[in-house]
């Protein structure tokens, strides 16, 4: 009797690894199924919309993007399934993006999703996100944001920029309105010639086309008075060179 629990007792180890090895393999291959699906769902909305797809990120964009926020943050930047094309003639660039912070057990990736649009302006750093309840409790130590006159708007969102008078001119009254219909407003960041929308995690494609045309709508608004004041010709090779 004695043999047979020693036996059983020299077993049991190698039965926890065989377990252990068997939900690490199931772990892989779902991972591997999940991806591959992600990818024939991008490729299908890339086909919906005209755009070029790419299952790798052909330009290295978070070094493209690097004027914006969101790509100078932690390490490991990586961008895949990127769309390109164009929408009203604008350049458009989608993907998926994530980074990584800390190292070793203490590491954590974050998951995005983006969509860029060229501007037809230069615009000065402009940033919109929602606001968190850090913001309430900054706000009353003087560390405060661009309030509008929309109160539930300004409670809604956290805005910040370089320059508040631009800041008043995109978010007008229009644009405003519209964002409140939307439910929730992706991030934004506009910066340069670049416009960026971004929802956190991994996400549905079909939140990628939800991204799509709230950018297209924030483009189509930017009033005319800012469009002659700062308006480019988004031909010029560096802004015409992801396509």
């Amino acid at each position: 009797m004695e043999v047979l629990f020693g036996a059983a007792a020299g077993a049991l180890p190698c039965l926890m690894f065989g377990a252990f090895a068997a939900i690490v393999v199931v772990l892989i291959v779902y991972g591997i199924l999940r991806a591959q699906k992600r990818r024939e769902a991008m490729q299908a909305l890339a086909t919906k919309w005209g755009f070029r797809y790419y299952a790798k990120d052909p330009w290295n964009l978070p070094t493209w993007y690097s004027a914006l926020d969101l790509f100078n943050h932690g390490h490991s930047r990586k961008a895949e399934n990127v769309m390109s094309g164009e929408v009203d003639g604008r350049t458009v660039v989608c993907f998926d993006y994530r980074y990584t912070t800390g190292s070793g057990k203490n590491s954590h990736t974050h998951h995005y999703q983006g969509v860029v649009y060229l501007l037809p302006i230069q615009a000065p750093a402009l940033r919109l996100r929602p606001e968190s309840v850090f913001d309430r409790v900054a706000s009353w130590v003087g560390w405060d944001d661009i309030d509008f006159e929309s109160d539930q708007f300004s409670r809604r969102y956290h805005v910040s920029s370089q320059d508040r008078r631009f800041a008043y001119d995109i978010f007008h009254a229009r644009l405003i309105d519209y964002l409140l219909r939307c439910g929730t407003s992706p991030s934004m960041e506009m910066n340069g010639v670049f416009l960026l929308l971004y929802d956190s995690g991994s996400g549905s494609v079909e939140n990628v086309e939800r991204l799509l045309m709230i950018g297209q709508t924030v483009c189509n608004m930017i009033p005319d008075y800012v469009l002659k004041a700062r308006g480019v010709d988004q031909s010029a090779p560096m802004q015409g060179g992801i396509g």
